[in-house]
């Protein structure tokens, strides 16, 4: 554990961003590219309101394979940007030590998907909403437990991402008494990007952009384009805020990697 106040795990998670982009150019742009690309699939394949021929069944399952996939460049972008905050890995190796680790994290997706689905369709069953009302107490209820959870095992990220173990137990412990900090500190770190993307979707409703008028090649690509900024750099400064409040905060989860970790 590496002792560091609030401000100053945001301000180093601020710092690791930018030394990921200069360090790490190949990473971030190759990223960049693939994400772009495979966003403009995945927005080709989906209906646009507005006037227009509906994609074609076959251009909706390409999209949606392309969305996988994005996720899976998403996915391997973050486990890059913890090992190079935390391990001081640069671009190689591409995939390190034979995609176990990115597996890890992806089984961890998995299953905090199945667990999300399984809260939501378990508690809808239960209560059995029968108005708007309720339903969106009940969405709410969903929304809070999805995000408590969510961030007690985030520290499992950084570390199944260096080698550690598989242990919910360990990041468990690791963030009790800790949820706040760990929530505000990856806020605060993506702020800048949030009051960014604000300030150009107001500039995009001014300018009478609107899901109506994108329906062609040219607008999917632009699209695509600022998605993958957005996303990115998302990505880039939550995973480096994770990154340090791993540092900051794992015992349990550094314990019990400490013999596995694969570097």
């Amino acid at each position: 554990m590496q002792q560091m106040t609030f401000m100053e795990c945001v301000k180093r998670a601020w710092v690791s961003a930018g030394e990921a982009v200069t360090r790490m150019p190949a990473v971030v742009l190759g990223a960049f590219v693939l994400y772009a690309a495979l966003g403009w699939l995945a927005l080709a394949g989906r209906p646009i309101p507005g006037e227009g021929d509906v994609p074609s069944a076959g251009l909706i399952l390409l999209g949606n394979v392309a969305s996988i996939f994005n996720a899976l460049v998403y996915l391997w972008f973050t486990l890059k940007v913890y090992r190079f905050v935390l391990l001081g890995e640069l671009t190689a190796p591409v995939m390190p030590n034979g995609a176990r680790p990115m597996l890890r994290m992806l089984g961890l997706g998995v299953l905090m998907c199945l667990f999300f689905i399984a809260t939501g369709a378990g508690l809808w069953l239960a209560l059995t909403p029968q108005n708007t009302a309720s339903e969106l107490f009940l969405a709410l209820i969903v929304a809070v437990i999805w995000m408590f959870v969510g961030v007690r095992v985030s520290l499992l990220y950084p570390a199944l991402a260096i080698g550690g173990r598989f242990s919910l137990g360990a990041a468990w412990r690791d963030t009790q008494g800790h949820f706040w900090n760990l929530f505000g500190v990856s806020c605060v770190a993506a702020l800048p990007l949030l009051v960014c993307g604000v300030i150009a979707l107001i500039g995009m409703g001014l300018a009478g952009i609107s899901p109506a008028v994108v329906q062609t090649p040219g607008w999917f690509m632009a699209l695509a384009i600022m998605q993958s900024v957005a996303n990115l750099a998302f990505a880039l400064l939550t995973s480096t805020a994770l990154a340090w409040l791993y540092r900051r905060y794992a015992n349990a989860l550094g314990t019990a990697g400490a013999s596995t970790h694969e570097v």
